[in-house]
């Protein structure tokens, strides 16, 4: 039992050693100060916000909707790797310990992504539905406690190897949760609460409990999951510095094939070619720009302070350009790219184009949503604050840190 108790408490320890050196390089790239100015602005609508929300806005089922989500959401961290699969299945009689400290990790962990939300929408919740403060509260220890429930279930439910049962049981696991969060979130008497609590008590005592009677724990699937969720933390990370051990998810996207058309197949556009094509097919690079570029839009439609209108817009450039500068390291464990009769400055220079073309192409974004929001003086402005950061963090700050 001590070998099992070591053995989790050094695979956690692994992985936040692992998470901690990261951590400290997004802290220092200037994420930390992106995410005051953010709060700054939020805290600042906010409160317009809640005063011009109509009376009829359903704020129960916002709040039914979204923790319903959360408690229902995350699965339990093993942290169990590919080579268990080998090794741990023969120990699995002696492994209760093991994952009793996972699935008490994983709920202080995901307690704390249920406090966040209620830490930001409290004062809607004030607002419209109490204001007390104790209840809200006495609501979070009760989703807590129904996460911890989640979590045990579906950890249980995980043994199944048909992932039909798998789908099933979740959505059993989602109605009863749904039930938990519209009678905390619509103040139903303590006996209505007390009752569902002892049905999901007795559920997991009598029927999730019993799981593991018959069926063996699934190996392959909880390496899988854990997989997953360490790969989840290397795409945030591989935002802010180079990750090598991240596994880059790629797709096809043929319905973007004609943006190439145009291109020269010549010598010197190599890497402008796989560049583009791997912009394209990564969600790490692609899906981050997106997003970035329509949060950057709904900002500046919803920002009317003229300073605040050209930080947003600045600051939105600056991360995106952070995101697409890892695009150089793409193809660093390739080896046959290194054969390529191209030069290192060939490869600079094209990634510095591409990322000057995509910068350009949100700073056009940015004004065009500032114009139908603002007007065109306001747009002009968002578009030389905008245009700056294009230009001077690829060809100024990087050229510099590259030399």
């Amino acid at each position: 039992m001590d070998n099992v108790g070591n053995l989790w408490r050094s695979r956690r320890a692994e992985y936040w050693g692992m998470a901690i050196k990261y951590l400290r390089l997004i802290a220092n790239s200037g994420f930390l100060f992106t995410i005051y100015l953010l709060f700054i602005f939020g805290s600042y609508y906010y409160g317009e916000f809640l005063l011009w929300l109509p009376e009829d806005f359903p704020t129960v089922w916002v709040f039914v909707a979204l923790f319903s989500w959360l408690v229902t959401r995350g699965r339990v961290r093993t942290f169990v790797k590919d080579a268990d699969l080998v090794y741990l299945p023969p120990l699995e009689s002696r492994m209760k310990p093991y994952f009793r400290s996972s699935i008490l990790y994983s709920w202080m962990m995901e307690t704390f992504w249920l406090a966040l939300p209620i830490l930001v929408l409290a004062p809607l919740f004030f607002h419209r539905l109490s204001d007390s403060g104790t209840l809200l509260l006495a609501i979070l220890a009760l989703l807590s406690g129904l996460k911890l429930w989640n979590l045990a279930s579906g950890f249980e439910e995980q043994r199944f190897q048909e992932n039909s049962k798998v789908i099933s049981h979740t959505a059993l696991r989602t109605v009863l949760n749904v039930s938990m969060v519209v009678a905390l979130f619509t103040f139903q008497p303590l006996w209505v609460v007390v009752i569902l609590a002892l049905i999901l008590l007795v559920l997991y005592l009598f029927y999730f409990n019993k799981i593991n009677d018959s069926h063996a724990v699934k190996w392959d699937r909880l390496a899988r999951i854990e997989d997953n969720t360490v790969m989840t933390f290397y795409r945030v990370a591989n935002s802010f510095t180079d990750v090598p051990q991240l596994k880059a998810a790629v797709r096809p996207r043929r319905y973007l094939n004609r943006m190439f058309k145009g291109m020269n197949y010549d010598q010197k556009n190599t890497y402008l070619y796989m560049y583009s094509r791997s912009f394209v097919r990564s969600n790490d690079y692609f899906g981050i720009f997106i997003r970035l570029t329509f949060l950057g839009s709904l900002f500046l439609s919803i920002v009317t302070l003229t300073w605040g209108l050209w930080v947003i817009s600045g600051l939105f450039i600056y991360m995106t350009a952070i995101q697409l500068k890892t695009l150089k390291a793409h193809f660093r464990t390739s080896q046959i790219i290194d054969l390529y009769p191209v030069s290192y400055e060939e490869r600079t220079r094209a990634h510095l184009k591409l990322m000057n073309v995509l910068l350009v192409f949100q700073v056009v974004v940015f004004f065009i949503v500032s114009i139908i929001a603002h007007g065109l003086t306001e747009a002009v402005s968002v578009f030389i604050a905008a245009a700056l950061v294009a230009f001077i963090y690829p060809n100024v700050i990087m050229k510099r840190q590259s030399a």
